[in-house]
């Protein structure tokens, strides 16, 4: 009886603590990977300077430079910021992440949002490994596509763009901050 007790307060405490550890934890470490003849990845939790770096730095200046932010969105976007967390997961060896993060980066330090509540994973194409970081951070949040930008608010999801917007970047986060209703691109899709 004792055991059973024991084991069901263990279990107990496994499913309460999942949420509290929504976000990304792990160290920042830049990991780079060459598959066979490709081009360089990067794997794991990285930083904003990763991207600043070759051969990455190509389409992500480019990207970042390109971007015209809605400067009348991001006065309202900037106070809703505040303690929030953001995740954002990418392949640097996709299109769609090679595009869309630079844009999402540019518009989250216009709106001086704290990069110590940022965490930035980035997976694998390998046919193993694929959509998936070497340390585990994408677990039991169902990235199916990249780039996926999760925002939480006391740990808990409140929102997250999936691929691309719906309709700007500004507007969906202004819409996910106001906890409007949204539904992202690809929302039906589960693990």
């Amino acid at each position: 009886m004792k055991n059973t007790i024991v084991l069901m307060v263990c279990c107990c405490a496994f499913v309460l603590a999942e949420p509290l550890a929504a976000q990304i934890s792990t160290p920042i470490i830049n990991l780079e990977k060459t598959i066979a003849d490709q081009t360089p990845i990067l794997l794991g939790r990285c930083s904003i300077s990763a991207f600043k770096n070759e051969p990455y730095n190509s389409w992500f200046q480019k990207n970042y430079n390109a971007h015209t932010i809605d400067s009348q969105r991001l006065d309202s976007i900037k106070p809703l910021l505040r303690k929030k967390k953001i995740d954002i997961f990418l392949g640097t060896w996709c299109g769609d992440s090679k595009w869309e993060v630079p844009r999402m980066l540019k518009i989250l330090e216009a709106a001086g949002f704290d990069t110590s509540n940022l965490g930035i994973v980035c997976v694998s194409n390998e046919f193993d490994m694929y959509k998936k970081s070497p340390q585990g951070e994408e677990l039991g949040k169902n990235i199916q596509r990249v780039p996926t930008l999760i925002v939480y608010e006391r740990n808990k999801e409140i929102g997250r763009i999936i691929e691309s917007p719906v309709l700007s970047l500004e507007r969906d986060l202004l819409s996910i901050l106001r906890k409007e209703p949204y539904t992202p691109n690809h929302a039906n899709l589960k693990n």
